[in-house]
């Protein structure tokens, strides 16, 4: 048995913002966009976290009879879970 050594060349898409920052999604790639254009901001409830009240407790676990931490948290309900908010438009 021998071995060698070889090189692969992989093709991949690159999706760059106006800014010039590079992204391998175009979902992230366009979420960065409406950051910086203002048509999405920071949720202030959550701070983007997409989660509040964040808990540590102990569940004893039924097969070890040992207590274990459990991390808990609630869906932040102004974003709904998303870390930002929309920009809408309100006709009166």
């Amino acid at each position: 048995m021998r071995t060698e050594t070889r090189q692969k060349v992989v093709d991949y898409n690159v999706y760059i913002a106006k800014d010039g920052e590079e992204f391998t999604s175009p979902e992230k790639c366009e979420h960065h966009e409406k950051m910086l254009s203002g048509e999405r901001k920071e949720c202030p409830k959550c701070h983007g976290k997409r989660y509040i009240n964040e808990r540590t407790h102990k569940v004893l676990n039924e097969l070890t009879y040992e207590y274990e931490d459990v991390t808990s948290s609630d869906t932040c309900p102004m974003c709904n879970g998303k870390g930002y908010l929309e920009k809408t438009v309100t006709w009166k």
